[in-house]
Formats: C-alpha cells, structure tokens, sequence
C-alpha cells in the first residue's frame, strides 16, 4: 500500500473521464487546477469531472486549486524575440511589454532580472518613467507570458490579484479541499485569503525569497506547505534549494501539516513513458525526507503519458517506503508534546509496532488525530473513520493515512466496530488481525482523543 500522496496536475492530457479514473487507479490521490491556465469554465468542468470520476470509483480524490498569485509575466508578443548577450533592452514602456506597470518603479539599478524561468537574465543599468534599461546578461529566445523574475526584491503587488478572487470563489462553491497560494511572501498573505475561504486547507506556496526568510511564520499560518522547486530555485541560490526543501519539511512534520515536495520529479516522462534513474532517486529523497506528498506538474497536465507517470511516480514511493532506509522523524513541537492527543497519538504508534499490531484506526471528526499519528510515520497503514465528509477528502493529503467514511454514532462500541469494519472493507486488515484504536470522549468535539484501545477487527 502506498503511503505518500501523489498530486497530479490536471490539463489537456487528462481532460477527460476515462483517464482520470486510470490515474486515479494508478495511485493519484490529489487532483490540482492550476488557474494560471485555462478558463473559468475549463477548471469547473474538470472539478465536476473529479468528483464524478470520486463517485465511480467510490474513494475520495481531493481537490486542490492553485491560485496565479502576485506574478509579472511578458506580455504578448507579435513573435518571439531572440536576446543576445551585451545586448541592450528595454522592458516596460516602449520595449518589452510587461504585466505589471510598476516594475520599473519597485527595480533598483543594478538589479538583476530573470526571465523564462530564469533562462534569461537581465541587468538594469538605469530607470525612466514606465521602464527599465536592462543589459542582456544571458541570451536567450523570450516567448510571450513567461515570468519575470526579480531575485531579492519585493514588488509591491497585492497578494490576491482580481482573477485569483474570482478563482477563489470558485473554489468555495465547489467546496475545493486544498487551495494553493502562490508567491507567497508573508502570513499577512495567508490570512487575506482565508478570508475569502470556506473551510480550504491553505497550502502555502514556498517559492519566493521573502517567503524563506519567513519560513516558520509562514507555515505557522498555513494549513500545509508546497515547495515549488522551479520558481524557488530562481528566487534564490539554486543550490540552496534542497536545504529549503530539507527545512520546510521537518517544519510542517513537527507541526503535523501536510507537505507537498513539487516540480521536475519525473519532467523526462512528458515525452517518454518511463522516468530516469536520477528522478527516481529524487523521489525517493523526499520520501525519506518525511514529505506528505509528491506532485506532478507537466507530467500529467500536458505530457505524452499522464497514466504512466502516475504509475511510475508511485512505484517509486512504494520502494523508498519499503524500510529499507527509515523516514526522517523530527518530532512535534514543543507547543504539541504534552498535550492529550499528541501523547496519544505517539502512544497508538509505539504500541501497534510492540503488539505487532496491522493498523491504527482513528475515529476522527476534523482529522487532527489521524494527523498527528502520521506525523510519527507508523510502519502500519493509519485508517482514519470520520463521519465528516470534508475531513473525508482533506486527509487525501495526509502520509500513510486512508480515509473512511462512516456513519455518525452515539455510542462507544458502535463507533469503535464500525470503525474496524471500515478498516476490513478498506482492505487494511483481514478479519481478526489486531489493530490498535483510538477516539475521543464525548465524541464529535475536536481536539478530545483520549481513548487507546488494543481490539481484534
């Protein structure tokens, strides 16, 4: 059973049922839409199709909506325009057109900016009203609507454009489990969206300089965490990214956040049906490393084999998942440790590995408890019984975690059997195998585990 969460970006190459409900048998746990392409209309028919590919196949598939963020990209352009080095441009007023007029204000000569990804690097060598002169540092050929980038810089952009609030709408009335925020900067970001949210998990988005050097304010505001190695590695010192990527997850471990490890894992498989060994290996590291989940971008959204990658992406957590090398465990923080549930939760797990136990259910109402067994990174799968049906598809994001949906109970004993039972219709333990139980007195009030038990299922 895999037990690292795979998000899968949805596009073209899987816009339709049948291959959806492929991915979704591959392994895919996670649907994300990224807003940033499409129509309004285009992510609606896909969220639809999401949950009518939930129903045929009877097991939750979370939602995931990436927002556009505060971004500057190029903007159209008659053709494409080749850039050569020592050459000088002009980008903004007169020149290169840009989406965000203030740029030439936010810039300070001497800056650096990047472009395409950071393909392409500019330096600014002076100012004037509505655009930057810039120096061609590194050539390149510059497609319309790539990003620009300004390392170090902070622009003053508001956090949630016009069109990201309209997405965001969308993603309430569709009830989205997950909502992405790009570019985020600081925790003040996070709590203008959760204004605009009804119940969303907010997924920080890790990949700009200034969210860095605020990493735990951010993630202590945040329901979860996504490192997007790409737009992170232009921001900052590219190979700083991996110690980020290090960091940000032992920081939503500790705090039993979900953390998505995102871009490039298996790129070559938009072309080819097989990944490399490099990328494997990659995958493999973030596994151990104690990630959540591990996300596919192209690969799924526009590649050649959306299923394949799926697949592959899956196969390659299950062998890291195999014990052979043991997941980093940081343990929670200190405001955690001592508390009831957490002391619980770390209870549940060190006692299924002595009674040799199959599983560890969880009769849970806002999925905190199953979390924080998570977090210990069990060696048995972690079935989490919730009559609510939102907390049913958010701990689609969740490591090791099954959800099951149960009915509501008044009292202990029902709960506890139709828990167990869940946990044999799910497939996690046979008739008869031990597992280890918990819940909370008086039932339904979040944040009340206090209840161990040891039971055949």
């Amino acid at each position: 059973m895999k037990r690292t969460k795979i998000v899968a970006t949805l596009g073209p190459s899987c816009s339709e049922a049948d291959v959806l409900g492929e991915m979704a048998q591959a392994g895919m746990d996670v649907a994300r839409i990224n807003v940033s392409h499409g129509t309004p209309a285009q992510h609606e028919r896909l969220a639809l199709l999401v949950r009518e590919v939930e129903r045929q196949l009877g097991r939750p598939l979370g939602l995931m909506l990436d927002t556009r963020g505060p971004e500057v990209r190029v903007g159209e352009l008659p053709e494409p325009i080749p850039l050569s080095p020592g050459e000088e441009v002009v980008l903004g007023k007169g020149g290169i057109p840009v989406t965000y007029q203030d740029l030439w204000r936010d810039v300070p000569v001497g800056a650096q900016v990047l472009l395409s990804g950071g393909e392409i690097a500019l330096r600014v060598e002076a100012k004037e009203a509505g655009a930057l002169r810039c120096r061609v540092e590194r050539g390149g050929t510059l497609q319309p609507r790539k990003r620009v980038s300004v390392p170090g810089v902070r622009l003053h952009l508001p956090p949630l454009p016009p069109e990201d609030r309209q997405s965001l709408n969308l993603a309430r009335e569709l009830e989205f489990e997950f909502v992405a925020l790009s570019f985020v900067q600081s925790p003040q970001d996070l709590a203008e969206a959760r204004k605009l949210t009804d119940g969303s998990w907010l997924i920080a988005k890790v990949e700009t300089a200034a969210a860095v050097r605020r990493l735990a304010e951010v993630i202590q505001a945040a329901d979860g965490a996504m490192v997007a190695r790409g737009d992170l590695g232009v921001e900052i010192d590219l190979y700083q990214v991996p110690l980020v990527q290090r960091r940000l997850v032992d920081l939503c471990n500790a705090q039993a956040k979900p953390v998505v490890v995102a871009t490039q894992m298996l790129t070559s498989m938009v072309y080819s049906p097989v990944p490399t060994r490099a990328e494997v290996a990659d995958v493999a590291a973030a596994v151990w490393d104690g990630a959540d989940g591990v996300m596919l971008s192209e690969e799924s959204a526009v590649g050649n084999f959306p299923v394949q990658a799926v697949a592959a992406l899956a196969g390659a957590c299950r062998a890291a998942e195999s014990g052979e090398v043991e997941i980093r465990v940081p343990g929670l923080v200190r405001e955690l440790v001592g508390e009831v549930p957490a002391a619980i939760a770390h209870a549940a797990c060190t006692l299924a590995q002595e009674v040799r136990a199959k599983a560890i259910v969880c009769a849970t109402v806002s999925g905190w408890t199953a979390r924080l067994v998570a977090a210990f990174r069990p060696r048995v799968p972690v079935l989490a019984a919730t009559p609510d049906p939102h907390t049913h598809r958010r701990l689609t994001l969740v490591w090791g975690v099954v959800p099951w949906l149960i009915e509501p109970q008044d009292q202990l004993e029902d709960l506890i059997q139709q828990a167990t039972e869940g946990a044999r219709e799910a497939g996690v333990v046979s008739e008869g195998e031990r597992v280890v139980v918990t819940c909370g007195l008086p039932f339904y009030q979040p944040g009340t585990t206090n209840l161990l038990r040891v039971m055949a299922a």
